[in-house]
């Protein structure tokens, strides 16, 4: 009876668990996360110059989303999911190449204003600098 009683749940339960193990398979993995992170990323180089600094990475970046957009409506998760995360390193170098010039740009300020500052201390006569003042000592 135990025999009989299994079959029936098998034959019950099979069906359930193929038509749920085709549906897990055909849609792959969520997509969601990496879109959100690319999406993220992308706004971040955004914020820090990237159209200034790192136009080109950051348009791959986009187009690359765009596509993964695409891609995952088309329920090609897998390829959409490595587009996005491929979207999400362009994005990520470019805000790298976008810090770094901003960084390269103040520097060079800074130079530049050190330079200032000591042609201005060489065309300044040694006996206009302030000298320094000695204390003295009362008995």
């Amino acid at each position: 009876m135990t025999t009989i009683l299994s079959r029936t749940r098998l034959r019950t339960i099979a069906p359930l668990l193929f038509a749920v193990t085709l549906a897990a398979c055909s849609s792959g993995p969520p997509t969601a996360p990496a879109l959100a992170a690319s999406a993220t990323s992308i706004e971040t180089a955004r914020s820090a110059g990237a159209p200034e600094f790192a136009a080109a990475e950051l348009n791959n970046a986009r187009g690359k989303l765009e596509r993964a957009r695409v891609l995952a409506q088309a329920g090609n998760n897998v390829e959409a999911i490595r587009l996005a995360e491929q979207a999400d390193a362009d994005a990520q170098l470019a805000r790298a190449r976008a810090s770094s010039e901003r960084s390269q740009r103040a520097l060079a300020e800074v130079e530049a204003s050190l330079r200032t500052l000591r042609e201005e201390l060489a065309r300044t006569p040694a006996a206009a600098a302030p000298s320094a003042v000695t204390p003295t000592r009362t008995p």
